[in-house]
């Protein structure tokens, strides 16, 4: 389900990395590593409360795709996260974001459900399979033994709806009293339950966001797997610019697999092909530990600190790209959120993967 209106009427963003923090911001003061997580997370407002859970909803569950309400007319959903590729039609969860000074109560509760009760009236969505109220202050004693006993959640649906003077009935629109408490009367409740902060945050833990919200240091990454060589290495464009390189150094005609045995280069080309899979292995690492681009944004940055080097180089393929990696080692980085991790073979394996892209070459006369 792309980002934006879709037919249940809900404008739905999909999850993208935090806005209180991003990955050119987000080294940390002496000032902010004292605090918290459940310290930080007192002092946001509503929409960054809403951005927390949905990273953290990423991980509470196996789901294809966790978004987050973009509008007013959201039906009661502030995130949905669904279980398959068929939306609001299929298996989803709810996920309902109270960030209020005091703890969460029935009044503040029981308004929401009704919501959802009339959105899967009106069509918008089907019954979700789990709805979980999410508030940093807690619940009250009364409300949380509702949301744990779906026949007392029920009960107090069918009182808060029946009694003098309520409110919630104002709220019904175009269905009648009857219609709702026979919907409320034959509805699975069992799926209505809370999620306490300590749960939320040692959820967020594990998600690529974690260390940039709060200022953590990254986890430790794992040893690069350096694949045996083969031949169809060649296919890779920067083993092609290599072997390219050494043609016109030594006038020899070498493979990925003849290159580590050769006298010449054979160390050479070991050490550019461990910088290329530490690299990536970095690469992946980002994926788990920083925000999205945040890997990205660092090739870009050593492409525009290598480029000039690159572009007016006017030797040898082997010497331009000894004159582009050493720059990259040269390079003073300072706001990139994975430099804590990022060594010399990481920068030099950066520049193979720009090779590999097309976005550098060591021979610009070969033909490709």
């Amino acid at each position: 389900m792309p980002s934006g209106q879709n037919d249940t009427g809900i404008e739905l963003v999909d999850v993208r990395k935090p806005t209180v923090l991003d990955s050119t911001s987000w080294a940390p003061s002496p000032a902010q590593v004292e605090l918290t997580p459940e310290q930080y997370v007192s002092v946001y407002s509503d929409r960054q409360w809403e951005e927390f859970v949905l990273e953290c909803a990423t991980t509470l569950a196996s789901y294809e795709k966790v978004m987050r309400s973009g509008g007013a007319n959201d039906h009661g959903v502030d995130i949905a996260a669904f279980a398959s590729g068929s939306g609001f039609d299929g298996p989803w969860d709810c996920y309902q974001c109270k960030h209020y000074a005091g703890s969460l109560t029935p009044g503040d509760a029981y308004p929401e459900v009704l919501k959802i009760v009339l959105g899967v009236l009106d069509g918008h969505f089907s019954w979700p399979r789990k709805y979980y109220f999410v508030a940093p202050k807690g619940y009250t004693t009364t409300l949380a033994g509702a949301l744990n006993s779906p026949r007392k959640l029920r009960r107090e649906m069918r009182t808060a709806l029946t009694k003098d003077k309520s409110t919630l009935v104002k709220r019904l629109g175009d269905h009648s009293l009857e219609e709702v408490l026979a919907f409320i009367d034959g509805a699975d409740f069992s799926g209505f339950g809370s999620i306490e902060l300590h749960q939320l945050v040692d959820a967020h833990r594990v998600t690529r966001w974690h260390a940039a919200r709060f200022g953590v240091a990254l986890p430790d990454r794992e040893a690069p797997q350096i694949p045996a060589t083969k031949e169809s290495e060649v296919s890779q464009r920067y083993v092609t610019q290599l072997l390219d390189a050494y043609t016109e150094r030594h006038g020899q005609m070498l493979t990925p697999v003849t290159a580590p045995q050769d006298s010449k280069v054979g160390s050479h080309y070991q050490r550019q092909r461990i910088a290329f899979y530490t690299a990536e292995s970095l690469r992946v690492f980002a994926r788990e530990s920083v925000p999205e681009k945040t890997f990205e944004e660092l090739q870009e940055e050593i492409l525009d600190g290598v480029i000039e080097v690159h572009d007016s180089h006017s030797g040898g393929a082997l010497e331009k790209l000894t004159a582009v990696t050493t720059k990259a080692h040269q390079l003073s980085i300072t706001s990139n959120g994975l430099l804590p991790r990022v060594g010399m073979r990481d920068r030099t394996g950066i520049c193979h993967q720009l090779v590999n892209d097309w976005k550098m070459s060591w021979c610009d006369a070969t033909a490709e």
